[in-house]
């Protein structure tokens, strides 16, 4: 099933969903990000097919809460294989995502534009 979540900006971030492919931008700095990740990543859960792409090339900074909610999301998904898009240019991708990476080294696959 084709995920369908309009573009929704909270704080400084812009989250989103469509096809197989979900979006997030700009910074995820929130003390308690879960609040708005967790039922966004549910939707996802209900919908998402065998192969997810998450796109982060523009997501500018993610704090450690960011990165557990993406972790905890990953971990409750289907055997469904993930891409995850990154920008290496920015810092904090080039460790952090390494980390997401290394949950299910299988199934999870980096790739920079």
């Amino acid at each position: 099933m084709a995920l369908n979540i309009p573009e929704k900006k909270i704080g400084q971030s812009i989250i989103s969903a469509s096809g197989d492919t979900v979006v997030l931008k700009g910074e995820i700095n929130d003390i308690n990000p879960d609040i708005f990740l967790s039922p966004f990543f549910d939707k996802i859960l209900k919908s998402m097919g065998s192969t997810l792409t998450i796109d982060v090339s523009d997501l500018d900074f993610i704090n450690s809460s960011g990165i557990k909610s993406l972790v905890v999301f990953i971990m409750k998904r289907p055997s469904s294989k993930i891409i995850i898009q990154s920008d290496t240019s920015k810092s904090w991708q080039k460790t952090s995502l390494k980390i997401l990476q290394s949950l299910d080294e299988k199934n999870i696959q980096l790739i920079e534009i």
